[in-house]
């Protein structure tokens, strides 16, 4: 069970980001740390060779002026006064004069420290023993002594040094420091790496349960949102949202299978009547007949062209075609083709165009939206009725308006007819297949617009705001 719950936290990314990231901070850890520890400790040691350097120069100036036993006796008051010094005053034969010789570790001889002192350019490194009375106050990693040898003159050398103190105990505080942080900082980048490993995963379990009831069947199921609005949030909103897309466009193709189903029933219906009375050799309406079959089919052919047109404009497939569009000519190649139409049901059609005339679109698409706005409003609108189609160009953009003294539109029926094959119950038995406001709508959307149904007291105003070329 622990191997497996090892397994899972390794196999997991944020876990394994997490500890490259403690291996790197470690790392950076460790060149800062080295980095701070060497320079202080060679500040440090500059600064006791310099006062080493500066007490021989005293001490030599002292010799020179008040000779070999005055300096002895001014060597047995220093030492006295503070044993972290170190003195010993060497005749020629590198012999003892006065000084620290006792204090000398075991493991040392003057005969080494002299042999050293001539190829390190006077530079000692050893060992004392600490008098009694001041272990309490040294510590014992203080023991070591920074010293050089001087020539005083051709009979006399001294040996001047100083106990490490301060270089060894910075040297043992910071070899403290450096391993308990990195351990530290290690094992808080391991504990830190868990938790949010667990947390992520959990946060992502909910996903994926939520994922799999989708994949079961359950549409409703959206992806939980918290209230930080992270990374995660956006992704479940955006998830979400398009959940809610893909639900609406599966009740959409539930709509429209059932809407082909009911509306398509009736036509092949009446079809198949009139091919049954095809049947009897006695009929003799032949003619009349097979036109009105051709017809029948020639509707329903019609909508499933109407339907896959929908389609085409919905997938989005006819991006590249977009172009600056000349209104003003567009509308009045519509105005051309419906004039006659309207004339015969004497109404009164207009068409009105002002400002900028140039829009960004698709034309074939926009003439075929626009056509189908007209041929509705002439269908609709009664004899000696009035259809004005009105084009204001702007800097900022452009608005259509087709508006009518029609029947108009129910306020509950709006938002309906957009759909496929929904049509008005008053007008279910007039010629059409209800698809030509889907058809608007579908070009409003790939113009990404909207097309906007107002009452026109009386009749219907339809609004479009098209995009600015």
């Amino acid at each position: 069970m622990f191997l497996d719950l090892l397994n899972n936290f390794w196999r997991s990314t944020i876990f394994r980001l997490g500890l490259l990231f403690m291996a790197l901070f470690s790392v950076s850890f460790f060149l800062l740390g080295w980095f701070v520890y060497w320079h202080t400790l060679s500040f440090m040691e500059l600064e006791l060779r310099s006062a080493i350097d500066q007490e021989l120069g005293r001490a030599s100036e002292f010799y020179s002026t008040n000779g070999v036993d005055a300096l002895s006796a001014e060597i047995a008051e220093e030492l006295a006064n503070d044993p972290t010094n170190f003195y010993l005053l060497l005749n020629e034969h590198c012999e003892p004069v006065a000084g620290d010789q006792d204090r000398l570790d075991d493991s040392w001889s003057l005969e080494e420290l002299c042999q050293q002192a001539l190829v390190q350019d006077g530079w000692l490194l050893f060992e004392l023993d600490i008098p009694n009375g001041f272990r309490a106050e040294i510590p014992e990693w203080d023991d070591d002594v920074y010293a050089r040898w001087s020539a005083l003159s051709n009979n006399h050398s001294l040996i001047f040094g100083r106990m490490g103190g301060n270089i060894d105990s910075v040297r043992e505080v910071m070899n403290y420091a450096l391993r308990w942080g990195l351990g530290g900082m290690i094992t808080l980048a391991v504990i830190g790496s868990f938790l949010m490993a667990g947390s992520v995963a959990g946060r992502l379990e909910k996903i994926n349960r939520v994922s799999r009831d989708i994949r079961h069947g359950d549409l409703s199921r959206r992806m939980p949102q918290g209230r930080g609005k992270d990374e995660f949030d956006h992704l479940a909103n955006n998830l979400n949202e398009m959940l809610d897309q893909i639900e609406s466009l599966m009740d959409g193709v539930r709509s429209v299978s059932d809407s082909i189903a009911h509306d398509l029933r009736t036509p092949l219906t009446r079809l198949r009547g009139r091919l049954e009375q095809l049947k009897d050799p006695s009929q003799d309406d032949w003619p009349s007949m097979v036109e009105g079959s051709i017809e029948e089919a020639d509707r329903m052919i019609a909508t499933f062209n109407a339907l896959l047109r929908i389609a085409e404009i919905e997938a989005g497939n006819r991006r590249k075609s977009l172009q600056v569009v000349n209104m003003k000519s567009l509308l009045q190649d519509i105005a051309d083709l419906y004039e006659p139409l309207a004339a015969e049901k004497t109404i009164n059609f207009q068409l009105r165009s002002t400002g900028h005339s140039n829009v960004k679109g698709d034309k074939d698409l926009l003439f075929q939206a626009i056509s189908n706005l007209v041929d509705n409003a002439i269908k609709y609108v009664p004899e000696g009725g009035e259809i004005a189609l009105v084009f204001e160009g702007g800097p900022n953009g452009s608005r259509l308006s087709v508006n009518d003294t029609g029947p108009g539109i129910p306020t509950a029926d709006k938002e309906r007819v957009f759909e496929r094959f929904y049509r008005l119950s008053e007008h279910r038995d007039s010629i059409g297949n209800g698809l030509g406001l889907s058809l608007v709508n579908a070009v409003a959307k790939f113009h990404k617009t909207k097309v906007l149904l107002e009452d026109n007291h009386p009749g219907l105003n339809v609004v479009w705001d098209l995009p600015h070329a």
